[in-house]
């Protein structure tokens, strides 16, 4: 991975030769204090460096002076990475503020009284059990007879077709299940299947029958075919529980063959097998869109919202103090902030940003 640094420099703004972007903007004076200096200690940039900036000067982000203070410092040009920890700091180790956001996007509360600091996993810690398997496939009508009463996954001879895919337990583990179909009754265009789970099998709890019609479409419950057997749930098979030894809970879960499962005369074929969940990821990409949503994406293909920049605005931003690394801090003079979303009410929009790992 290649990083560009970049060291931006945000000049001390003069009134005598400022034009505001905003209308509203109220000058006091045009004192210039003399800038303290910032003493919070440097640590170096273990992952990521990128450079965060709103589109107008007059709007400010705020980093934390000290974690959990309540205390800020303002913004609108400066560089970040994530810090051993997780933090979204910049080269001072300040943190970046944000406001918390609603599973839609939206923000949940705009007030810096209620914003907090950026800290990510670099693992997506809580991955997700299958509990569902989706499967759409044609089973070839004109296939053998078989026993299932012989059925022995070793056994190549003792089922008609197979498939495999990927299921995930409550650790993130990855197993492989296998679903093996048995063509029961070629008179009845009747089928039964079984499962194994890396390669055990599992001994089913009650039947699992699928049904077709001389068409060979799906039976249900009403055995319209008057053949005598009819597909197990009309093809919902639930609760099928599989003890695992890894200490992971039972994957338990159900198998869906409500769409598009067929009994034509043609080749076997699977057209659809999908499972839920998901494992255990690392963080492929960090974006910052220009309403200042901040998402993470997983390699696992899991997105998390992490919230929405705190952006601030100063009935007179050019009286606030001017600190080192582009930083400002409110004054009297400057008036109180006002907090806000970027895009809405004159406050501007962020500089999007996409930073991969």
């Amino acid at each position: 991975m290649h990083v560009k640094k970049c060291l931006w420099i945000l000049p001390l703004l003069m009134i005598g030769g400022c034009e505001s972007e905003s209308d509203d903007v109220i000058v006091i004076n045009n004192f210039i204090t003399e800038a303290p200096i910032v003493t919070t200690s440097v640590e170096p940039a273990p992952i990521g460096q990128f450079e965060l900036q709103t589109a107008l000067e007059t709007s400010f982000f705020a980093v934390e002076k000290e974690i959990n203070s309540g205390e800020f410092y303002y913004s609108n040009s400066n560089a970040f990475h994530f810090d051993k920890d997780g933090y979204l700091v910049n080269s001072f180790s300040l943190p970046l503020m944000v406001f918390p956001v609603n599973p839609d996007g939206s923000s949940a509360s705009v007030s810096l009284s209620t914003s907090s600091s950026v800290r990510i996993g670099y693992s997506y810690g809580s991955p997700k059990a299958t509990d569902r398997v989706n499967i759409s496939i044609n089973l070839p009508q004109a296939s053998g007879e078989l026993s299932v009463n012989e059925f022995d996954n070793n056994d190549p001879l003792t089922f008609n077709n197979s498939t495999s895919l990927s299921v995930i337990s409550s650790l993130g583990d990855v197993h492989v299940l296998t679903l093996y179909f048995i063509h029961v009754s070629a008179d009845n265009n009747t089928w039964e299947f079984r499962i194994a789970l890396d390669g055990n099998t599992v001994q089913p709890i009650t039947e699992q029958v699928l049904d077709f019609d001389s068409g060979g479409l799906m039976d249900d419950i009403n055995d319209d075919d008057l053949d005598g057997f009819i597909t197990t749930g009309n093809g919902l098979i639930e609760n099928i529980n599989i003890s695992l030894n890894s200490g992971a809970s039972d994957l338990s879960f159900t198998l869906d063959f409500t769409s598009d499962v067929t009994s034509y005369n043609s080749n076997f074929e699977v057209t659809s097998l999908e499972a839920s969940g998901y494992y255990q990821g690392h963080i492929k990409q960090f974006k910052i869109e220009s309403d200042g949503l901040i998402t993470l994406s997983y390699t696992n293909g899991e997105d998390e919202l992490i919230g929405r920049i705190a952006l601030n605005k100063f009935i007179s931003p050019y009286n606030l103090q001017p600190l080192d690394n582009g930083l400002w801090a409110e004054t009297e003079n400057s008036g109180a902030r006002i907090a806000g979303e970027a895009e809405s009410s004159n406050f501007g929009s962020i500089i999007p940003i996409v930073h991969d790992f």
